[in-house]
């Protein structure tokens, strides 16, 4: 209850510079690349619930979903995701051209993750937790996707502050796992203010 009433408080406190915010970058993406402004996506949320992810929409409406998909499953060699499997490739996707210019600066930035406060407020996501995964990434994780998906997912996370597309999916796995057994309003707190640190340098953004 706490954690819940902290997300509430936290964006009402910020949304006179949030709402202003996501008002602008939605009337440039018009303009620049056309409607849909934003991407909706069906993700994977607390007790395995399937919910509807906001974002703001960084690729070409045409882009293809299989490509994501074919990337994740190349990554995991045809295994489920274990933190002691190997080998330890980064997730990122290098050089997709299926990313709009001005969303590739959105992603660099992160402000392309600004619409995912209206899952917060929704209550499917809080602010800080394991990253929602679609469907086909969540059922690499195999017998640990009962325990990731245990808690709510976040707009950030430990494995976020730690390198996000840096990671492998085995160490990504690893940070949720580490902060579903170790989890605190306090930790919440320094993961918040290192999230504010990585967006400033761009750790991990693709």
């Amino acid at each position: 209850m706490i954690k819940r009433l902290f997300d509430i408080v936290a964006i009402l406190i910020f949304s006179p510079i949030v709402i202003p915010i996501i008002v602008i970058i939605s009337l440039i993406l018009s303009i620049k690349q056309g409607f849909p402004v934003f991407f909706i996506q069906n993700r994977v949320g607390k007790n395995s619930k399937i919910f509807k992810l906001y974002k703001f929409r960084t690729m070409e409406v045409s882009a293809e979903e299989d490509f994501h998909k074919s990337h994740y499953l190349d990554l995991s060699k045809g295994k489920n995701v274990d933190p002691s499997n190997s080998p330890l490739e980064p997730i990122r996707i290098e050089n997709d051209d299926r990313i709009t210019s001005l969303g590739a600066y959105l992603r660099k930035t992160s402000l392309d993750e600004l619409p995912n406060i209206l899952n917060v407020l929704k209550g499917d996501m809080s602010l800080v937790g394991p990253r929602p995964l679609v469907e086909y990434e969540s059922k690499l994780y195999g017998e640990y996707n009962s325990k990731r998906n245990s808690v709510l997912p976040g707009v950030t996370g430990l494995a976020q502050v730690q390198g996000r597309l840096d990671l492998s999916l085995q160490e990504r796995l690893y940070w949720d796992l580490k902060y579903i057994e170790n989890n605190s309003f306090y930790k919440d707190l320094k993961i918040i203010l290192k999230t504010f640190l990585s967006v400033l340098t761009k750790k991990g953004a693709n």
